[in-house]
């Protein structure tokens, strides 16, 4: 199934391309921050090529579960983005790591309104700021605990609007792609919104609030059961943190606190979620985390910021020596919860990272990860539990 998606990407790919030599439409190729572009003589069609490459590599030490060092494609991503007549935007975004097709991104949008988005098909709902900063620009190499509880992409409707110092978005929306279609039963749904508002914005010296909520049902097919399953900050790991199955849930919302800021080449990122979970016939359970992260570049070069989206952005060095970024994040993920006797166990990590930018586009990152686990912490019976250890970590990363 998988391979004939993909076979089928190509066919019309090559069908859009066969269309405009037919029509002999004059193109114009150009290079702009670090992306290839392609756009029409006459400004009616634009679409640039959006790829990343990440390459990862992890050693462990001082663990009792004797998790095994490795290498991994944690993400082989190809993207195309298009804008027509100045009114719609689209976008087809896949991944093949692990030799399998993905969909990620795969939506149509309208943007003929001033500083507004109207966006179908399947996006990420508007809920964390790490979670809806892209993962070329995030700081460490994973997002931070607390990202456990984000339901990422799914198709549905969102609506955004901006302005200079604030922004808004919401939307509803389904299941993610391929989930719950042949169970026979009503698909989940779900909704989410975010609210940002920036106090202090201006060259290289930001101030951001933030504050986001997400509502959601069980997915059809899921027998109203749930589960929450967190690895530490490496995709290498295994899932360590796991309640296992929560049975009867009527509903699990989420509230989102966010707070950052940038002055100079110094800037920081903070959050605070809260998981809640309606039961029905059993006691409602609750979980949290948070993080906090600082990062200062050496060679004095300071991060975009992305008003659209809210959300920090590219790094582009300041000389062709490259740029040098120090980072340093705490983070904390509570799974128990006594009351409702769900123990799923509960972890902290402390993160020193190391990132060198050769150039807007080619990065190095390391990380090292110093993890402590509670006596839950045990991937609900399959690992042993205590187990405090150490991560080194590597990345090489390549956007185009």
């Amino acid at each position: 199934m998988k391979s004939r998606f993909f076979a089928l990407f190509l066919i019309v790919l090559m069908s859009v391309s066969f269309a405009f030599a037919q029509n002999r439409v004059k193109m114009e190729n150009y290079f702009d921050k670090g992306y290839f572009v392609t756009a029409s003589e006459d400004g009616a069609f634009k679409l640039w090529l959006d790829g990343r490459i990440m390459i990862d590599a992890g050693f462990f030490s001082g663990d009792d579960n004797n998790f095994a060092n490795g290498t991994e494609t944690r993400r082989a991503r190809i993207s195309f983005k298009t804008i027509m007549y100045d009114s719609w935007a689209g976008e087809w975004d896949i991944d093949v790591a692990d030799n399998e097709v993905e969909i990620k991104d795969f939506w149509m949008a309208y943007i003929g309104f001033d500083h507004t988005i109207i966006k179908l098909g399947n996006h990420k709902m508007p809920f964390s700021m790490e979670e809806v900063t892209s993962s070329r620009y995030i700081v460490f190499m994973e997002r931070a605990l607390p990202n456990v509880f984000t339901l990422g992409r799914r198709i549905g409707l969102s609506y955004t609007k901006w302005a200079d110092n604030w922004r808004i978005q919401a939307g509803f929306y389904g299941q993610e792609v391929g989930e719950g279609e042949e169970s026979g039963e009503n698909e989940g749904w779900a909704y989410a919104a975010r609210f940002t508002y920036e106090p202090l914005m201006e060259k290289g010296r930001l101030i951001h609030f933030g504050a986001s909520y997400q509502y959601a049902i069980p997915d059809a097919g899921s027998g109203d059961k749930i589960k929450f399953k967190q690895r530490p900050e490496l995709h290498l790991t295994e899932k360590i943190l796991n309640t296992g199955k929560i049975k009867n849930v009527d509903h699990y919302d989420a509230y989102g606190l966010e707070f950052a800021g940038q002055f100079g080449s110094f800037m920081w990122q903070a959050e605070y979620i809260s998981q809640d979970v309606n039961r029905f016939d059993k006691p409602d359970a609750s979980f949290d985390g948070y993080y906090f992260f600082v990062s200062y570049f050496i060679t004095g070069e300071v991060r975009q910021w992305k008003k659209s989206e809210a959300e920090f952005g590219a790094v582009t060095p300041n000389s062709k020596k490259g740029a040098l970024e120090i980072a340093l994040r705490y983070s904390h993920l509570d799974l128990n919860d006594k009351g409702a006797d769900i123990w799923g166990g509960k972890e902290d990590n402390v993160t020193i990272g190391i990132n060198y930018y050769f150039n807007s586009n080619v990065m190095f990152k390391m990380n090292y990860i110093f993890v402590n686990n509670d006596e839950y912490a045990d991937g609900d019976g399959d690992f042993v539990g205590n187990d405090d250890f150490n991560i080194l970590a590597f990345r090489f990363q390549y956007l185009f």
